[in-house]
């Protein structure tokens, strides 16, 4: 049975949602692997994903992304469907939203520093902006940088590997 167009249907061949969701299809069928989605199949074998595996999919990425594990991706996605009631579920699934809950909080403050320090480092290098100068210390020992090096982490990074 051959499907019709992919306007005209509400699921997704594999290719199909990579594509949506900017990742490869080996990254779904990992997933997959992993439990997080379920895709239907055709009788020749074709993998059908639903808008709900599009979502959840999204998710998965996204959290991935930002630097959440698999496993902990993972363990969020089947949690509540291993507990007996709602109330199992709800006591099962709260210590998991918590500790994303801190992990992604502590990664904003982790941003937000980089953030102010990307900040200061373009400060810094656009008074280098018309100098004819090679950018080391021996070529240019007046370099404003060189003396406000200590106010940007990511200068120690991109300028002169021998600053002190």
């Amino acid at each position: 049975m051959r499907l019709p167009p992919k306007h005209q249907r509400d699921v997704l061949k594999i290719g199909e949602l990579a594509d949506e969701l900017g990742t490869t299809p080996r990254t779904i069928r990992l997933y997959e692997e992993l439990g997080l989605i379920a895709p239907d199949r055709t009788e020749g074998g074709t993998r059908l994903y639903a808008r709900k595996d599009l979502k959840r999919m999204a998710i998965a990425l996204q959290l991935g992304r930002v630097g959440i594990e698999l496993e902990s991706v993972q363990k969020l996605a089947q949690t509540r469907q291993q507990c007996a009631s709602g109330s199992e579920a709800s006591t099962a699934v709260q210590p998991l939203l918590q500790d994303l809950r801190t992990r992604i909080r502590g990664l904003l403050e982790d941003l937000e520093e980089l953030d102010r320090d990307l900040e200061r480092a373009d400060m810094l290098i656009r008074q280098c902006g018309n100098c004819q100068n090679r950018p080391n210390r021996k070529d240019c020992p007046d370099c404003p940088i060189n003396k406000n090096v200590d106010l940007t982490n990511i200068v120690r990074l991109v300028w002169d590997p021998s600053c002190p």
